[in-house]
Parts: C-alpha cells; sequence; structure tokens
C-alpha cells in the first residue's frame, strides 16, 4: 500500500511495522515480499558459511563408504558399513546419496553447496507452508533462518536428514493444496531416506480421512506402500530379513553420550527396554489426546469420527457389488473442507509429540522439527516475548556441547510446556481477530 501524501519516513516505518504484526492472511503480499527477503539474505549468510566455516567432520564420509559398497555389487543389508558403522537407513537413502557420489566426486565442497541448496528450498516450502496457513504474524517469518544449528546441520554436515525433512514438509504443503496422492507419495520418500518420518504418518492417515475419498485413501496408501517395495526391491528379492531388520531398526539403542534431551536420565535406565516402552506409552496416549480433543474435536472426538470413517469404508467397499445405504451426509467421514492450517497444526504437532517422547535426540534430529518451532510457539496462547524466551532458550539448548544433564533437562522441559500449551490453547484464534471482529468490538464500546 502507498503512503499516504505527506507521511513522513519514520511514520512510513511505522505503519510497515504496524503491518508486520498482521497475521500472515491478513497480509498475505507482504508476506511473500517479507518470506522472499528473508530467503535471499540467508542464502548470502549459507554462502558465507560454506566459504569461511570449516566442515565437520561426521558421516559424509561413511556416507560415502556405504554407497561405495552399495554401487560395487553388495546387495546384502548386513554387509554395507561405513567407518561409524552398518547402514541403518532405507534405501531411498542410497539412491540419493549414489548421485551426490556421482556428481561431487566424494569432494567435500561441491557437496557443502548442493546442501546449501537444499536447505534454501527447504526454507521455501516452510514459507510456503506458513503462508498457506496464514496464522502467524508475518515478522515471524523471520524465525525459520535463525538457527545456528539448523545451518550447520546442513552445510557443515551434510546428514541425511535434510533430504528426509524436505520430502516431508514438501508433503505437507501438497496436502494443505488437497493434492493427497501427491501428498502421501513425497512422505512415502521421505520414509524411504530415513525413518523418522513415520512420526508423521498418524497425521498423514487422519487427514486423509478427513478430507479424501475413500477411494482416494486407499489409492494413496497402497501407491505409498508400493513405492517402498519398489525402492527396496533390489535389496528384498534375497535378503528381505535383512533389509527390514536394518533399514527400519526399532529396536536400535542410542550411544547415551549423544543424548541431547535425556543427558540427565542414568545410562543404566537410558538404555533399558523399560525406559523405551515408558516413552512409546507415553507417546500413544499422547497422540490419542491430541487426536480426541483437539485434531478431531469439531467432529465429536476421535472415536465418533472412526466410526463415520469405519461407516464411509463400508459404504465404499458394498457399492460395487450393488448394495445401496442411504446415509446423510454428517454422518460420513472424508470430503470435508480441512482449512490448510489444520493441516500444518496436525502434521507439525504429531511430528512434535514424537519428538518430546522420543527415546535419544540427536544433533541432527534438531531438523526434524526446527522449521515446525515458530508455527508451534504461535499456536500457544502465551505472549509473544515469552514465545521468544522459550525460542531462544531451545535453540541455546541445541548449541550446548556435549550437552549436559542441565541443558537436556531444560530442553526436555520446554518441550513439555510447549505441548501443555498447545493442548490447552484455543489453537491460538484468540490471540489475531478478524479486522471484522475488532471493528465491531469497537462499535460497542
Amino acid at each position: 500500500h502507498a503512503s499516504p501524501p505527506g507521511t513522513t519516513r519514520m511514520e512510513a516505518l511505522k505503519g510497515v511495522a504496524a503491518r508486520m504484526r498482521r497475521p500472515i492472511r491478513e497480509d498475505v503480499a507482504l508476506a511473500i515480499a517479507f518470506a522472499a527477503l528473508v530467503v535471499v539474505c540467508d542464502a548470502g549468510l549459507s554462502a558465507a558459511i560454506v566459504w569461511k566455516v570449516p566442515y565437520t567432520k561426521i558421516d559424509w564420509d561413511a556416507y560415502m563408504q556405504q554407497v561405495n559398497t552399495f554401487v560395487a555389487g553388495e546387495r546384502d543389508y548386513k554387509n554395507i558399513e561405513g567407518e561409524t558403522g552398518p547402514l541403518v537407513y532405507p534405501a531411498g537413502f542410497l539412491y540419493i546419496f549414489t548421485i551426490l557420489r556421482q556428481v561431487t566426486n566424494e569432494a567435500v565442497l561441491p557437496a557443502q553447496v548442493i546442501f546449501a541448496g537444499l536447505y534454501l528450498i527447504n526454507l521455501i516450502i516452510c514459507m510456503a507452508i506458513y503462508i498457506t496457513a496464514g496464522n502467524m504474524p508475518i515478522w515471524g517469518l523471520a524465525l525459520l533462518s535463525l538457527s545456528k544449528r539448523h545451518h550447520s546441520i546442513y552445510m557443515l554436515r551434510m546428514f541425511n536428514d535434510c533430504f528426509a525433512m524436505g520430502f516431508a514438509f514438501l508433503s505437507v504443503l501438497l496436502f494443505q493444496r488437497r493434492s493427497w496422492f501427491l501428498g502421501t507419495l513425497a512422505i512415502s520418500v521421505a520414509t524411504s531416506v530415513k525413518m523418522n518420518v513415520l512420526l508423521m504418518l498418524p497425521a498423514v492417515l487422519l487427514i486423509l480421512a478427513k478430507g479424501a475419498s475413500v477411494a482416494t485413501q486407499i489409492g494413496s496408501l497402497v501407491s505409498a506402500l508400493v513405492f517402498q517395495v519398489l525402492v527396496a526391491l533390489p535389496f528384498i528379492l534375497e535378503h528381505s530379513a535383512s533389509y527390514l531388520e536394518k533399514a527400519f531398526e526399532f529396536s536400535r539403542v542410542f550411544v547415551h553420550f549423544w543424548s541431547v534431551n535425556f543427558k540427565f536420565v542414568e545410562e543404566d535406565w537410558f538404555v533399558s527396554q523399560a525406559f523405551a516402552r515408558g516413552l512409546m506409552s507415553v507417546h500413544l496416549v499422547v497422540l490419542l489426546c491430541f487426536a480426541h480433543f483437539k485434531w478431531c474435536r469439531k467432529e465429536g472426538g476421535l472415536f465418533q469420527f472412526t466410526k463415520r470413517w469405519l461407516l464411509s469404508l463400508a459404504l465404499a467397499v458394498l457399492a460395487p457389488i450393488g448394495v445401496r445405504i442411504q446415509m446423510a451426509t454428517k454422518h460420513r467421514a472424508g470430503h470435508q473442507s480441512i482449512s490448510p492450517r489444520h493441516v500444518a497444526e496436525v502434521f507439525f504437532v504429531c511430528n512434535f509429540i514424537g519428538i518430546v517422547c522420543a527415546r535419544s535426540l540427536h544433533y541432527q534430529f534438531y531438523s526434524w522439527y526446527y522449521p515446525t518451532l515458530p508455527f508451534i510457539l504461535f499456536s500457544c496462547g502465551i505472549p509473544t516475548a515469552a514465545k521468544l524466551a522459550v525460542w531462544a532458550a531451545i535453540e541455546s539448548c541445541w548449541n550446548v556441547y556435549p550437552s549436559t544433564p542441565t541443558s537436556s533437562m531444560i530442553l526436555l522441559g520446554l518441550h513439555v510446556l510447549l505441548l501443555g500449551g498447545l493442548f490447552v490453547s484455543d489453537d491460538g484464534r484468540k490471540l489475531h481477530p478478524k479486522p471484522k471482529a475488532k471493528r465491531a468490538l469497537k462499535k460497542k464500546l
């Protein structure tokens, strides 16, 4: 909007500042312009990081060793190893890093440049998710690019998590746009790189059940499963047990030293099955609570929604054999009008619940949820100053190396605080009343 004649520069700046505090949905054009500015600035910062900050040797060499073994013809997952240990990622990881090996000739600097580009693509995708959701104040988009640890995960350490989360966030954006098939396929691609993306699986199932027809739900899920089979085919033809055991190693026990979130727990208890089962139980209970009281609240709760979905499934199955049952639309699941904000909320919070209940978080796991952190913060009904304080404290905990019992206890406490805030809040809707509501309120006063 052009400034009125006679407006001073200071007044114009104040006007822009006031607009920056609006929710994105009220000034999408400004939000897009600001997002573009953030991306351009971050591109310059990323280039400076690659050029000036020393690379940290962690997994890149091990990745290349595993890829070389694969390229040499090995198809038994138990025999594919690197200097950091055996291969524990699905086959999509091997294909992506085989391409990187060909492009970079295993050199670090070209790989860093590629990961810097991947970081920016991921940033653009996340910006698009936030703008489509529309609930956060415009200035909050800047938080997406202010993490020291998140930059280092991409450009200085080049973890495979970066590719997995890129496809996962692309899936969220596609679901926001009701591209059910492509969204499900994208989440399947992400899972083929690293299985942590399975934390989002409940969100995928719920959003599909809410928004898509039964036929679309089944087709999308079958296609995702077929993709997993095709990706794994060279390995499961002769060594299926080996592939499933290593690529999806659910029984894996992490090293206590690298834990960022449970360093305060004694090592004997940390590696115990009782600790793992306890966390899994908490994870399931919290998921059910959010699904019942938050995500399916408008449908009367999770159980009512599940009942409607089962009825819709029965109708879809009976229809091809000539059985027709008349049922009111309100009793059916699927084909609902789901807001882009609701899609982002279910995906991001579902993933965050998994983060809070994770048996161990390593430093690269920050990439699993840092891009969702601003959304989570602005979905809690706490003052802006408190949001920024929590954001800064979480970032500080992730930058403590090695993690300490104190830093991990603070991080877990902040995670639990945010989770509780999400559960008791009204999704942040009361924080940003629409302009019409504001005008009506002024008239009453």
